[in-house]
């Protein structure tokens, strides 16, 4: 089963995050949630991947987007940056069903 690392966003910092991803976010905070559980869930049943959240926050987004060869700021490039992250705190695609606690 593969590792998946998709990004966690604190309910504070999601009104930043709206002005930041160029793909159109849910208005509401717990609407956005509710989209990002489908998503996993759809992982897990098509893909069999093992979900883990990491928590991103606008300026690491913003800074991560910036370092792209080309801009990105879409909810593909949020999911790469908890990628870039957990790689750089030392996850690997071993270890399953890590969660790496937030600011919420």
């Amino acid at each position: 089963m593969d590792v998946e690392y998709i990004a966690r966003v604190a309910q504070e910092d999601y009104r930043a995050f709206q002005i930041l991803v160029t793909t159109p976010l849910p208005r509401d905070y717990q609407m956005w949630l509710r989209v990002r559980e489908r998503g996993k869930l759809r992982a897990t049943n098509e893909r069999s991947a093992q979900i883990v959240e990491i928590a991103v926050t606008p300026e690491e987004f913003g800074s991560y987007c910036k370092r792209l060869k080309r801009t990105d700021f879409s909810i593909a490039a949020l999911d790469g940056c908890a990628r870039e992250k957990a790689r750089a705190l030392g996850h690997g695609r071993n270890q399953r069903g890590l969660r790496v606690a937030g600011r919420w």
